[in-house]
């Protein structure tokens, strides 16, 4: 479907001007008719059709909610919760970082994540064929009712039974009630490095975005994500690695004192968690966190260690598994902060320190000189701006160099402001994968939710290692949105 097909189908053609030539009435489109002309346009021409509509005064919220029902509609979380699904995982972040870029730039995340859907859908239709099923029939009558029907269908990880259910419950429930079910088994298990909470941090974001017409595809599909077992049987006749934190944590959650909000600020206690989280397994990563409330240790100073460890593994070694321990910890930190029950909120915390030890095992023996509480700063000659230039532009040929650069640059006075205004530009202009957005976003949200103290900084500055540098290519997909753009 080219554009001047997409506007007579949609009764707009009479109104809209196709030249973008000023003074005529223009009608835009809906956002159904907008997902069906990104479902249905080849890759080669979509990016133009978008363009022509951007000139027209298309908005940025109507693209995104198009953007969040077509890549639902098109890619299943299946067999993996990732990979292709990043289509879905990553627009979040993308929203995010177009909100905070200037003007003139913002709609290149947004080409971006056209054409990385588009490129996904082209996988799906290779490898399955797959789209999104007719709505299911309705069932429940009471929110009650559709409560315990999805909250039955996914313990039992009952794929079809799931469907109708979630779609039912927001129907039914508000808003809040279904986020807490999806909080709570967004942080089940320990599969997928992390996806699933990451999932449904992903939803939980553009749901008021989305608004209740465009949800269903959304829910539906983030309701696949979360029953995907794998290659498993199902878990729920089994007694599977994956799930057996959340079990144990569970009945673990009785140990911590009733007062664990009101616990006190403890470097010393946050640096000696870093500290163990290098050596444990996952089950008593959260039992050291359990330690550490019961001793009156605030959960902000757990979430530092949580943050900073997160960060040291992507410095040891800074490629896409790891990365996932700084995003998975980013979306567990905003269950933890969204969550009304406590006992949601105390998973939350205890299986981000479970998943700790996995990432821990996948970077192996890489760089273990390397510790975010040990990282020296390098020299930077020149002013602010130059030695931010400078940091910059060891990306990617010396991570670590940028990374102590960068470090030198916040300890004397750098803005961090800057660095991650330059961190979103060079981006936006050169990130080419779905890990660069998501990691991007996690990485400075999780600066902007510590202490200001030199310990974020140290943070932050390792987090350089993943982050796009001046002296990568520009994007072909960013150099062909500019030109359309003019």
């Amino acid at each position: 479907m080219n554009r001047r097909e997409f506007l007579r189908a949609t009764g707009s053609a009479a109104t809209l001007s196709l030249s973008g030539r000023p003074g005529l009435a223009r009608t835009l489109p809906e956002v159904g008719a907008l997902h069906r002309l990104m479902e249905e346009t080849p890759r080669e021409r979509v990016a133009a059709e978008l363009a022509a509509l951007i000139r027209d005064g298309l908005d940025h919220r109507r693209t995104l909610v198009a953007l969040a029902v077509a890549t639902s509609r098109s890619v299943q979380p299946f067999p993996h919760v990732g990979f292709k699904y990043h289509t879905v995982l990553a627009l979040q972040s993308v929203h995010l970082t177009a909100l905070n870029l200037p003007d003139e730039e913002r709609w290149l995340p947004v080409f971006w994540a056209l054409d990385y859907f588009k490129r996904a859908q082209e996988q799906e239709r290779r490898a399955s064929g797959w789209i999104m099923g007719p709505q299911p029939e309705l069932v429940a009558r009471t929110a009650e009712a559709a409560r315990r029907s999805l909250i039955d269908a996914l313990d039992r990880w009952d794929l079809e039974a799931v469907d109708p259910a979630i779609l039912d419950y927001a129907r039914l429930g508000t808003p809040a009630q279904l986020s807490e079910i999806l909080f709570r088994y967004g942080t089940r298990d320990l599969r997928e490095i992390g996806h699933k909470v990451i999932a449904v941090q992903n939803v939980h974001r553009l749901l008021p975005i989305v608004g209740p017409e465009y949800a269903p595809p959304v829910l539906r599909s983030l309701a696949a994500a979360l029953q995907n077992h794998g290659y498993d049987p199902n878990p729920a006749t089994r007694d599977l690695p994956s799930d057996r934190t959340w079990r144990e944590f569970q009945t673990m959650l009785g140990e911590i004192p009733r007062d664990w909000k009101q616990g006190r600020r403890d470097d010393a206690a946050r640096n000696e968690l870093v500290r163990t989280l290098r050596k444990v397994p996952e089950l008593d990563a959260g039992r050291a966190v359990i330690d550490l409330l019961k001793h009156g240790v605030s959960t902000d100073s757990i979430w530092e260690a949580l943050f900073a460890t997160a960060a040291e593994l992507v410095l040891r070694r800074p490629s896409v598994v790891p990365v996932h321990a700084q995003t998975s910890a980013n979306a567990f930190h905003h269950v933890f902060r969204h969550a009304q029950a406590e006992d949601t909120q105390l998973l939350a915390l205890l299986q981000s320190a479970a998943f700790m030890p996995g990432f821990r095992r996948r970077v192996g023996n890489a760089r273990p000189d390397l510790r975010v509480d040990e990282l020296e700063a390098l020299p930077v000659p020149g002013n602010g701006a130059e030695a931010l230039r400078d940091a910059f532009s060891e990306l990617p040929r010396d991570r670590v160099s940028g990374a102590r650069k960068a470090l030198h640059y916040l300890l004397h006075g750098g803005s961090a402001a800057e660095l991650v205004a330059s961190a979103r530009r060079q981006l936006a202009h050169r990130g080419r994968h779905s890990h660069d957005y998501k990691f991007t976003e996690a990485a400075v949200e999780n600066y902007r939710e510590m202490a200001p103290t030199a310990w974020r900084d140290r943070v932050l500055s390792a987090s350089m290692v993943y982050f796009i540098g001046s002296e990568s290519a520009p994007s072909p997909v960013s150099r062909e949105a500019l030109h359309l753009l003019g």
